[in-house]
C-alpha cells in the first residue's frame, strides 16, 4: 500500500481511492478474506456473552469493508502482489501497514461481498451451523469444482481468475506502519528538602557568667 501524505496545512491525510477496475481481479481472495473475518466477528460475538441474534451479526459485518473504521484495520494487513502467470494475489503480511490505494481497493472488493449476500452472510453465522469457516468459505464465494457461491460478483471463485492487462501500472510496494512511540513515563516529583532549623544559640546568663 502507498504511504498516505498529510493533508494541506497539516489537517487529516486524504482518504484513498480505489482502484476499481482492479477489484474482479482480488474478488475471489477478497471474499474468502471478508468470510473469515465475519465467522470470526461472530464467534468473538457469541464469545462476549451478549447474545448473537442475526441482527447483531448483520450489525457487527457491516462496517468491516471501512477502511477508515477500527472493525476495517484488518484490511490494512493486507498487500496485491503481481504473480508471474499475470494474476494479481491478495496477500496477508505479517504486520501492519498503511492504507494506501491497494488497501482501498480491498476494501471495495470487500464490500462488494457484503452488498451482495450481508443478510444471507447474517443468517448463516447465526445458524452457528459451521464448525470452522472453510465450508461457510466455499459456499459464499464458490469454487472451481462447485462453481460460483451466493456471491455471484465478477471474480468469484467458482470463475477462473482474471489476468491483469498488460498495460496495467505495478501497485505500490507494502509499506509497514511505523511503530507508535511509547509515552514517556510520567515525571517523578522531586521531594522537597526539609530545611534543617537553625538552633539557636543558648544566650549566656548571669547566673554562667558568674562561674567564669
Amino acid at each position: 500500500a502507498a504511504r498516505v501524505r498529510r493533508g494541506m496545512g497539516g489537517g487529516p491525510p486524504p482518504k484513498p481511492e480505489p482502484r476499481m477496475e482492479d477489484v474482479p481481479l482480488i474478488q475471489c481472495a477478497a471474499c474468502k478474506a471478508t468470510v473469515r473475518r465475519a465467522f470470526h466477528v461472530a464467534k468473538t460475538l457469541r464469545a462476549s456473552g451478549k447474545g448473537a441474534s442475526e441482527m447483531s451479526l448483520l450489525t457487527a459485518i457491516a462496517p468491516l469493508c471501512d477502511t477508515s473504521a477500527e472493525a476495517g484495520e484488518w484490511l490494512h494487513d493486507y498487500d496485491m502482489q503481481e504473480q508471474t502467470d499475470g494474476t494479481v494475489a491478495l496477500k496477508r503480511m505479517s504486520s501492519h501497514g498503511e492504507c494506501g490505494v491497494e488497501c482501498a481497493t480491498a476494501g471495495a472488493a470487500c464490500q462488494r461481498v457484503l452488498d451482495d449476500v450481508d443478510s444471507e452472510l447474517a443468517e448463516k453465522l447465526f445458524g452457528d451451523a459451521y464448525s470452522s469457516h472453510d465450508t461457510l468459505v466455499a459456499e459464499v464465494c464458490g469454487s472451481q469444482t462447485a462453481g460460483a457461491g451466493l456471491a455471484k460478483l465478477s471474480g468469484n471463485c467458482g470463475q477462473p481468475q482474471p489476468v491483469a492487462p498488460p498495460n496495467r501500472p505495478v501497485g505500490e510496494e507494502f509499506l509497514r506502519r511505523a511503530k507508535e512511540a511509547p509515552p514517556p513515563p510520567p515525571e517523578k516529583k522531586k521531594a522537597k528538602k526539609k530545611k534543617k532549623k537553625k538552633k539557636k544559640k543558648k544566650k549566656e546568663t548571669s547566673a554562667d557568667k558568674s562561674e567564669l
